[in-house]
């Protein structure tokens, strides 16, 4: 019998969480239904992990078949691994697919030597199909989706093939990934979930790919069964890999069995989703069941870009902003955290515009974090294409990849690679890094808590816009050397610099104190502020007279700003203002604004049950907590004279 290998290693994630590798248990699933496949072929089990490449070409004997599923975060690793194979055993067969592989095939196969098939698109029919071939000595050219060479080294191409159904065996009710438990018992896995593939957008940076297939569903009894294996093998984080999901009625009912197999179990934990891009009363109902069960940490609302120069470039729209702000008030006043996403640095957006898109958002009323991407060039979207480079002047840099909240080192031996868009005709360099600085500021300062009260109480009470006044506070630390601030502004500088120069590496910070994680540099920056929260807030003042705010209420409103939200130093749980802070702030959260009245007011805080060791805060609060609002602390009694 023929020896098949199947490979997906991936990165770990803190220390020892793993993502199950379902792309080629999806594979096995598909392929080794077949009774010939069966019959004539040996699946061996999956490798996973990143292990030195020595070690793992050893692992793999008397090969016939090696396939590689190959993504941004294992490309390099697999082409070295596959390298390795291809000497030792030359007549091994070599495959690549997954998302890195062109869907046109491009120059892939001229690029790996020692690969010898390339399978594009959605790889179930296409990896059965090739095995059955290579059994009957059929043509290479009736396998869809197979890059292969021909005679005189020609590589030739045969198109892609539509699949209009979605009844595709599941890798975890057939047993392909059950294994791993027994041999990996060290690792926490985390599980990707599909209860649907396709997408309906034409979005210009995202990899769905060039080729846009229908939308099809899976059917519900096996998405049931399978959240139901996922509590069986007590996995605490499914990830849903929709695009969409809440786009159909249905999405609300796998919702429901969600919720009811965690009641019932205490698995899945978290349940983590990618919305649908409108506001339809699904997608409501859908986020307040999972915020109200715990499965999520509140909403999240893409934007991408608010700049419509931008939207029309990338073939994208948005919801209205005063449509925004509704939803926004809506979730606030149901106590659901809301944050957004954006990417940096697409065509047709300036530093001004950026800069104003994260100010109407927090103008809207968003108070969770604001997630701002880099724009990566993958190869499978539209804007990876050479024409569509050349006419919107795209720069990009090709960039050692790290991926956020991995483990330092884990990809040492083979760093993998990202090519990051970091200047376009609307944006240089220069441009592109300041309205980083700028981003890292309003995420670290704002959206994670150090001064979310100050800035939300001088944008109302004078009018002063966020990006403003976010700016202000940037531009004005750059010349206020011995500060603080002035030290965290020229670390994020001095890292974007090195970025857009080709140093990726730069893109996270690490530091032993704060665990073993590679930080992206926003949550860094919010740590370097948070350990010397003292000198933060006592140098604070200097940057923020400008707004000419009595002296007296300025004091006490950064000391209240400095009790709102958990810091790794201990706290006091009980605390007097000469000022009824509480009702203010929460009227304006709420949309129903009333005046900041001076009256003593006495705070009482829930107390932490034990102090955390630096790693544990910044883990907990920050990492899993700052989408949840853990980094707010709960006033849990409010006294007014």
């Amino acid at each position: 019998m023929k020896r098949v290998y199947l490979i997906q290693a991936s990165p770990l994630f803190g220390k020892n969480d793993i993502h199950l590798p379902y792309a080629v248990g999806c594979l096995a699933a598909y392929a080794w239904q077949n009774p010939i496949i069966q019959a004539e072929y040996i699946l061996e089990p999956f490798q996973i992990l990143r292990t030195p490449i020595r070690e793992a070409a050893a692992a793999i004997q008397e090969p016939y078949l090696v396939a590689f599923s190959n993504y941004v975060w294992n490309y390099e690793y697999h082409k070295a691994l596959a390298a390795a194979v291809k000497r030792l055993h030359p007549a091994c067969i070599i495959v690549f697919g997954g998302h890195q592989i062109p869907n046109d095939g491009g120059t892939v196969l001229e690029e790996l030597p020692f690969a010898d098939i390339l399978l594009r698109g959605a790889g179930e029919v296409s990896f059965a199909e090739l095995l059955l071939a290579l059994l009957s000595g059929r043509p290479l050219s009736e396998v869809p989706g197979c890059s292969y060479r021909g005679t005189g080294a020609a590589v030739l191409h045969t198109p892609l093939q539509a699949y209009p159904s979605q009844d595709y065996p599941s890798p975890y009710l057939k047993g392909y990934l059950d294994a791993l438990f027994d041999t990996y018992p060290a690792l926490n896995f985390s599980m990707t979930l599909e209860t649907n593939r396709g997408c309906p957008y034409q979005c210009s940076y995202c990899d769905w790919g060039t080729e846009r297939q229908k939308l099809t569903r899976f059917p519900m009894e096996r998405i049931q069964a399978e959240i139901d294996w996922a509590a069986a093998h007590r996995i605490s984080f499914v990830f849903c890999a929709d695009a969409n999901f809440g786009i159909f009625p249905r999405d609300e009912e796998i919702v429901d069995y969600i919720i009811a197999c965690k009641s019932r179990c205490g698995y899945p934990e978290k349940f983590s989703v990618c919305l649908a891009k409108d506001s339809s009363e699904t997608v409501l109902h859908i986020t307040k069941k999972l915020n109200d069960s715990g499965l999520t940490n509140g909403a999240v609302v893409s934007f991408q870009t608010l700049n419509p120069e931008a939207l029309q470039r990338i073939c994208r729209s948005n919801m209205p902003l005063n449509s925004y702000a509704e939803l926004i008030s809506a979730y606030n006043t149901q106590g659901i955290p809301v944050c957004s996403e954006l990417i940096l640095g697409l065509p047709g957006e300036t530093l001004d515009s950026f800069r104003k898109g994260m100010g109407a958002l927090l103008s809207a009323g968003l108070r969770g974090p604001i997630e701002v991407y880099s724009c990566e060039l993958l190869p499978n979207s539209e804007m990876a294409q050479p024409d569509y480079i050349r006419r919107h002047g795209i720069q990009a840099a090709e960039l050692r990849q790290i991926q956020r909240h991995s483990s330092p080192g884990d990809m040492e031996e083979i760093p993998e690679k990202s090519t990051i868009l970091c200047a376009t005709k609307t944006m240089s360099v220069t441009d592109w890094a300041e309205a980083f600085v700028f981003a890292n500021a309003v995420q670290a300062f704002h959206c994670y808590g150090l001064m979310t009260n100050i800035a939300v109480y001088i944008h109302w009470e004078q009018g002063v816009a966020y990006e403003e006044m976010y700016g202000n506070l940037t531009e004005d630390a750059k010349s206020a050397p011995g500060t603080l601030l002035h030290d965290l502004v020229a670390f994020l500088t001095k890292r974007y610099a090195a970025v857009a120069k080709g140093k990726g590496e730069c893109m996270v910070w690490h530091d032993p104190k704060f665990g073993e994680i590679c930080w992206p540099l926003g949550e860094a920056l919010f740590l370097l502020a948070a350990f010397e929260a003292e000198r933060f807030y006592a140098e604070l003042p200097q940057f923020l007279r400008r707004y000419k705010l009595d002296e007296a209420l300025l004091q006490e409103l950064i000391r209240y700003q400095a009790a709102s939200i958990h810091l790794p130093q201990p706290q006091a749980e009980e605390e007097v203002y000469a000022f009824a802070f509480p009702a203010y702030f929460r009227s304006l959260l709420t949309g129903n604004a009333v005046r900041l009245l001076k009256t003593q007011t006495i705070v009482r805080y829930e107390p932490r049950s034990e102090q955390p060791a630096l790693a544990d805060y910044a883990r907990d609060y920050l990492w899993y907590g700052r989408k949840s609002s853990r980094l707010i602390r709960k006033e849990l009694n409010v006294c007014y004279a």
